[in-house]
């Protein structure tokens, strides 16, 4: 099981390197883990949304979560497997997998093709309790998946799977943020990359980035400015990063999966070697769209950059 200590700071949301053959690029895999380790990064995850965790089949997350758990071992950083499945066993298959691998803390959506009402939400979390009692749980908090959860709604899964040590507030406003925080204190309540300044303020201990992949050196520097109360300058720093994403966003013909988009700001960014393919029917980003997003951030977004100093 994870230190939960270890649940703070800025952690990476790892994209899939496809390799040509369509399968997992595990040599990828390390190199990526590896410049993560180097930009100061305090964890790393990965088979989130942007790790693609729609479209994995097993043999995917197999190799996937060899390749990954290897790679966090031999870096020495915290790190975690998203598990999240269309029904319980599902869930729990990965979640042993990434466990036998040395993983000891999952991310887990609940299951989003039917709303689940609230006695089988507890009860998803009380099998994900009795089948994995010694894997922390982090409940990846998205509307997508039906229904956005409260602190009343953690405090009841806590009754039943106390393993249950921490959410990932996708969306929602500061309002249900802080009603989470203060309902449930003891958990580690990480936000995103639109929510850093607010997540701050009012309890979260750290974030889940996507833009970590575009320039580590930004975010990690952002989440300084938080922790040490500097909010003239984490507020500078969020109306940067706002604005590039207004403006980067609104190009013509750019992918709308968010896979696609974590790949080519990746290949912009922190890993120039980041294959730009995702898995049909989505749609990828081209070569093209990264020169665009580099000349983007040459012109207006100096700060931005990973490769200027």
């Amino acid at each position: 099981m994870i230190d939960i200590a270890a649940l703070q700071g800025v952690w990476a949301a790892l994209p899939v390197p496809w390799a040509a053959n369509g399968t997992v690029d595990s040599g990828l895999v390390a190199e990526l883990v590896q410049r993560y380790r180097a930009a100061g990064v305090d964890g790393v995850y990965t088979t989130g949304t942007d790790g693609e965790m729609h479209v994995l089949e097993w043999e995917d997350i197999r190799r996937l979560v060899d390749a990954f758990a290897a790679a966090v071992q031999a870096a020495g950083l915290p790190a975690q497997v998203g598990c999240t499945w269309s029904h319980t066993e599902g869930v729990l298959r990965r979640m042993r997998y990434a466990q036998e691998r040395g993983i000891g803390c999952v991310q887990v959506a609940l299951p989003s093709w039917v709303q689940l009402g609230d006695d089988e939400v507890r009860r998803f979390f009380a099998e994900l309790q009795a089948g994995c009692p010694d894997v922390c749980l982090v409940h990846y908090n998205i509307a997508r998946a039906g229904r956005f959860l409260t602190g009343r709604d953690y405090l009841a899964i806590l009754e039943v799977a106390p393993n249950l040590v921490g959410t990932k507030h996708t969306g929602g406003d500061a309002g249900s943020l802080i009603e989470i925080v203060q309902a449930t204190p003891t958990m580690r309540h990480f936000v995103v990359d639109q929510q850093i300044v607010p997540g701050a303020l009012f309890g979260s201990k750290g974030f889940y980035s996507f833009l970590v992949n575009l320039s580590p050196r930004f975010a990690v520097e952002l989440w300084r400015d938080c922790r040490r109360g500097d909010w003239t300058e984490a507020a500078r720093k969020r109306v940067v990063a706002d604005a590039f994403f207004r403006d980067w966003l609104r190009e013509e013909g750019l992918p709308t999966a968010s896979p696609a988009l974590a790949k080519i700001a990746t290949r912009a960014g922190i890993f120039p070697e980041m294959p730009l393919a995702v898995r049909a029917p989505y749609r990828a980003g081209t070569a093209v769209q990264v020169a665009a997003l580099r000349a983007l951030l040459e012109e207006r977004y100096r700060e931005l950059s990973y490769e200027i100093r």
